[in-house]
């Protein structure tokens, strides 16, 4: 199974749309996480049909803030248990004689009071589920000073959700591609990144995909990027080596498209960091360069 989760930040423009389209295309998901979708039901499930997403479960935003939505394909049975303006909970039922799981998706509060009240709620769960869990979305809190590029502290708030990630027996999924996976869009002294969007199972769920794999993609619409789970593993593509062409530095858009990817991401240690923004350069171009 393979699940797709984004904090979209509004799925009703055009700009969301298309995007969305184009990811799916390229990662081929099975099941669909859409948090912040900030459009009504109607709207929601016209989009899911454009999308060939026929099944889901939707909590509507509340005015123009939130809105969840796991979506998924035919072939597949979920069955939802649990839904709130911050997670969607739904056990997954598999043909492949693997144990039914539960799948929550997460759409993290703000304030530390709705955090508190919100991951309390998330441990007396676990005190009554004893299966395998997976949490996948924008659980907006980092877990380690590392996870943001300019406050080495902690705030309370992501404090308390460790504390019960780590209660609860949560490990975080291995991922690739970009480390942090929101920043404020800025391109000056000011410019802020956070690792705030991610994975986590307890290890009933490693039992059975001991082999699950993470990718963060790059920003599109949104200023979150788009998580890819690849529950059997990481997907094999054929590989074709990157070659800069002379030609592009004629093209004025080439220096725009460098600037943005290498701008696009963060990573505390500075050989690591090289190392993303190099490869996300070098995915931008090529991208670019099929356009």
């Amino acid at each position: 199974m393979i699940v797709f989760a984004w904090n979209c930040r509004g799925i009703g423009q055009a700009s969301a749309i298309r995007d969305l389209r184009a990811l799916i295309r390229t990662s081929s998901p099975d099941c669909l996480v859409l948090l912040e979708t900030k459009v009504n039901p109607s709207s929601m499930q016209r989009i899911l049909l454009q999308l060939n997403f026929p099944s889901h479960v939707y909590v509507s935003p509340i005015g123009l803030a939130g809105g969840l939505c796991v979506a998924w394909q035919e072939g597949f049975d979920l069955e939802p248990i649990a839904m709130s303006k911050n997670m969607i909970s739904l056990l997954v039922f598999s043909a492949s004689g693997i144990q039914p799981w539960l799948l929550s998706a997460v759409y993290g509060p703000n304030s530390y009071s709705q955090k508190r009240l919100f991951w309390d709620s998330v441990g007396l769960e676990a005190e009554k589920f004893s299966g395998a869990w997976l949490m996948i979305g924008d659980f907006n809190g980092v877990q380690s000073s590392q996870d943001r590029s300019n406050n080495n502290r902690i705030d309370a708030g992501s404090k308390f959700m460790k504390d019960t990630l780590d209660h609860i027996g949560m490990l975080s999924i291995p991922s690739s591609g970009f480390y942090c996976t929101w920043s404020n869009h800025r391109f000056d002294s000011g410019r802020s990144y956070s690792r705030i969007d991610r994975g986590m199972a307890n290890e009933k769920w490693w039992e059975l995909f001991p082999n699950a794999y993470l990718k963060i993609l790059p920003q599109y619409s949104s200023d979150q990027n788009p998580l890819v789970l690849y529950c059997f593993g990481q997907q094999v593509f054929s590989w074709r080596p990157f070659r800069f062409e002379a030609a592009w530095v004629e093209d004025q858009q080439c220096g725009w498209v460098i600037n943005q990817a290498w701008l696009s991401c963060y990573h505390p240690r500075p050989p690591t960091n090289l190392l993303h923004r190099l490869s996300a350069t070098q995915g931008a171009l090529s991208k670019w360069n099929k356009c």
